[in-house]
């Protein structure tokens, strides 16, 4: 088996067909499997998954099991996977029929660990959003202590990428029923291993919006303090395995990232949540435990993204305690403008 596509599944009878639908046209030839995993729950995703599982035995599988949620789901994808290369897919998402095959040519040419695709933003309509991830070309990029913190401006979505199996070996998704943000300490707890990695300039993943759910989904006090707590923990782990100083520094920027930015991003859509006080515990956070987030730098590298600089610009705003007001203005030009934006 060469390919496996693991999908998590819950709820998504609205988008599954086309998910699937995508991933058959695919122009490599037959010797993919696709494992949709979910809990063991009502769902009427499971009945068209099984439709489709009867009209291609073998190639569309259905495992489920007791409420483990999506990292548990991912996490039995992975050990049902015979494929040589991994790719996650979330289900309301689509692909481009040529996804596996260019990932494949670009993992073999460069012999690279993961590669990761552009990826465009739609809504149900398929109005699209923006593009993201992508660069002017291929770029492979051999990992050295100097350029390490690059990754932590990769988006940590499992989805939009593909692995080898080897690589994974050993990798699980950490598994609890609080936090929304399991991806991304899955991805950060991974990047220690990566050797050589590239990005593909073509777009070949859709990710879906949905207007119903605001922004994003929008994220809690508790679900916040869990983050946190697994990135400190996450930090302790690689002290503890004598991880190098250039990766601590990578932690620093991915948590100044994902707490101050995209966390706080969350947080401004939910009424309950004091915007003010929550991007004061998140400066008070990063002092404490990631303190290299206050020597980020605007121009990090000679070939550095609009998105470092967005970075840098967030930490000026946090030095000067001004993000909250910047970030309630943000959303809402987002909402009325109708855009959307993945830190």
């Amino acid at each position: 088996m060469k390919f496996s596509v693991i999908i998590p599944v819950y709820h998504s009878y609205k988008y599954i067909e086309r998910c699937l639908d995508s991933l058959l046209a695919q122009t490599v030839a037959d010797d993919f499997e696709i494992l949709c995993c979910g809990d063991r729950v009502e769902d009427p995703t499971h009945a068209i998954i099984e439709r489709y599982a009867q009209k291609y035995p073998g190639k569309v599988q259905l495992h489920l099991q007791e409420g483990r949620g999506p990292s548990g789901a991912r996490n039995l994808g992975l050990s049902l996977a015979k494929g040589e290369y991994i790719m996650f897919a979330d289900a309301d998402d689509y692909v481009e029929p040529g996804i596996l095959e260019d990932c494949e040519r670009a993992l073999l040419a460069a012999k690279a660990d993961f590669v990761c695709v552009a990826f465009e933003r739609i809504d149900v309509t398929g109005k699209k959003f923006s593009k993201d991830q992508k660069v002017r070309e291929i770029t492979i990029v051999d990992v050295t202590p100097e350029n390490v913190t690059k990754m932590a401006f990769i988006f940590t979505a499992p989805w939009g990428k593909m692995f080898k199996r080897g690589f994974l070996s050993g990798c699980t998704f950490p598994e609890h029923p609080v936090s929304v943000y399991e991806d991304c300490i899955f991805m950060l707890s991974v990047y220690p291993k990566v050797k050589r990695y590239i990005m593909l300039p073509t777009v070949l993943y859709h990710y879906l919006v949905h207007e119903e759910q605001g922004i994003q989904t929008s994220a809690s006090v508790e679900k916040a303090t869990k983050f946190r707590n697994d990135l400190v923990d996450l930090k302790k782990k690689f002290e503890a395995e004598g991880i190098s100083e250039p990766y601590m520094k990578m932690l620093d920027i991915a948590a100044f990232i994902h707490v101050g930015i995209a966390d706080v991003h969350r947080a401004a859509e939910n009424p309950d949540v004091n915007i003010r006080e929550f991007c004061k515990s998140a400066k008070s956070f990063f002092d404490e435990n990631f303190p290299g987030w206050r020597k980020i730098k605007m121009r990090p590298y000679r070939r550095f993204t609009l998105r470092c600089k967005a970075v840098w610009i967030a930490k000026q705003m946090y030095r000067m305690n001004i993000f909250w007001i910047f970030i309630k203005c943000y959303n809402w030009m987002i909402k009325t403008l109708h855009i959307d934006v993945k830190w």
